[in-house]
């Protein structure tokens, strides 16, 4: 029973985003939630009405300019899937246009090239109708 326990307690951690984690994450300067994205970089993402920005920084919370971002986005939202080009906005960040203002359970994968290299992040959201 003991051995049963801990190897679910060893796959839980190492489930856990974490445990994976490259030092602390930052807290979101925007308002977004934030996930870790492969290449050791952190991205925070906000959806508002229907546009959706991602904010790209490195493993040491420096920002990547924008102009060394782009990307697109797959979105989930009510079971409907969506592609959303992703441009460099303002500072270190990308931005889309969804096809309607999203409202429910929200799941989008980035995939984002940063200074040349590829960033995949997926963030699920719980999106409230009036939030945005």
């Amino acid at each position: 029973m003991n051995i049963r326990v801990s190897l679910i307690a060893t796959a839980l951690l190492l489930a856990s985003p974490v445990a994976f984690a490259h030092g602390t994450p930052p807290a979101p300067a925007h308002g977004g939630t934030i996930a870790e994205g492969s290449g050791e970089h952190w991205v925070e993402l906000s959806v508002s009405g229907d546009q959706m920005t991602a904010w790209v920084s490195d493993e040491d919370n420096k920002p990547i300019p924008a102009a060394q971002l782009d990307g697109k986005a797959t979105v989930l939202i009510d079971g409907k899937t969506q592609s959303v080009a992703l441009s460099p906005a303002d500072g270190n960040s990308v931005a889309g246009k969804l096809a309607a203002p999203a409202a429910g359970r929200l799941t989008a994968v980035l995939a984002l090239t940063a200074q040349g290299k590829p960033v995949q992040v997926k963030f699920e959201l719980c999106r409230r109708m009036g939030d945005g």
